[in-house]
């Protein structure tokens, strides 16, 4: 009887914060930028938040970075893109402008299935991007 406070506190610690239900989640989704500022984006751009992590893919690089906020708050810190050689300058534009936005956003809310950034001057919407294996695994024969 000694040890059961012990064990209580023990078996408290392994117990995490209950999940949210799928229509409130935003860790551990693979989210697509659909639309900046009210525009339709239409560079392939992903963003995946892991708890205090960040990651993604922009039109030429793949990042990754802090998310410093605590929800409903969002601060994209250090974040550092690979140095892919990029020959359209279109696409390096579209970059740069998404990062720039990125580093803006204040505040991140689910708005039914998708994802909405907010900061000065701009906000960002990004859907649910849906598993599709032949993008993962290209098998050759």
């Amino acid at each position: 009887m000694k040890h059961l406070p012990k064990l209580m506190l023990l078996l408290l610690a392994a117990c995490g914060a209950p999940a949210l239900p799928e229509a409130q989640r935003i860790d551990g989704i693979d989210w697509i930028l659909v639309d900046m500022d009210g525009l339709p984006w239409g560079h392939d751009v992903s963003l995946r938040i892991d708890g205090d992590r960040l990651t993604g893919v922009g039109p030429c690089n793949a990042y990754a970075g802090a998310q410093a906020a605590s929800p409903p708050g969002f601060a994209a810190r250090a974040v550092k893109a690979t140095d892919m050689p990029c020959a359209d300058p279109v696409r390096v534009r579209a970059e740069a402008e998404y990062l720039d936005h990125l580093g803006r956003a204040e505040a991140m809310r689910r708005d039914r299935a998708r994802l909405v950034l907010t900061g000065p001057g701009g906000a960002m919407i990004c859907e649910k991007r849906e598993a599709r294996g032949d993008d993962v695994f290209q098998c050759s024969t």
